[in-house]
């Protein structure tokens, strides 16, 4: 007579079957899995119990989904030097959030607000359009690209901007 066994698997390969028997008929597998990687992402998770060869095992199964930090943040073709008084549209792509990133500009410490953004197969792009003064001259432009569901997962890149 065979004995009652949890296992688990992931996308159908058995990664762990050492299970204990507790109280009464429970029989549990408690899967540790050390370290969660982006590569783990859509993973299927399946916790399999065979009681007998009489009957097709149960399972249960879930799909990992992950929140994802930004791979990379970039400020497309920046000019250098920039003129006052005109307008200039800058573009920032940053790829790799999951979900996609929310991207944020900054000029020093102040965030800018004139920005466009388009979201296209994992990357964001965000355009800012601004007019910098000759005061702005030897200021940092930054980009943030945050992951919008949890708090500290960004990157960001600046830029020191020439303005004459």
């Amino acid at each position: 007579r065979p004995q009652p066994s949890v296992k688990w698997l992931i996308n159908g390969i058995l990664v762990d079957e050492q299970y204990e028997h507790n109280s009464g008929d429970v029989i549990e597998n408690r899967l540790l899995w050390p370290a969660i990687q982006r590569s783990d992402l859509n993973s299927i998770f399946t916790c399999q119990a065979t009681n007998t060869l009489l009957v097709e095992p149960k399972e249960s199964s879930f799909v990992l989904d992950l929140h994802l930090k930004p791979l990379s943040v970039k400020i497309m073709n920046p000019q250098t030097p920039l003129v006052a008084d005109r307008r200039y549209e800058i573009s920032c792509e940053s790829v790799g959030s999951r979900p996609n990133a929310i991207i944020t500009w900054y000029k020093g410490k102040r965030q800018l607000r004139r920005a466009k953004e388009e979201i296209l197969n994992n990357t964001t792009r965000s355009e800012l359009s601004f007019v910098p003064t000759t005061e702005d001259d030897g200021k940092q432009i930054t980009c943030r690209a945050e992951n919008p569901n949890v708090t500290g997962l960004f990157l960001e890149t600046s830029w020191k901007i020439e303005v004459v």
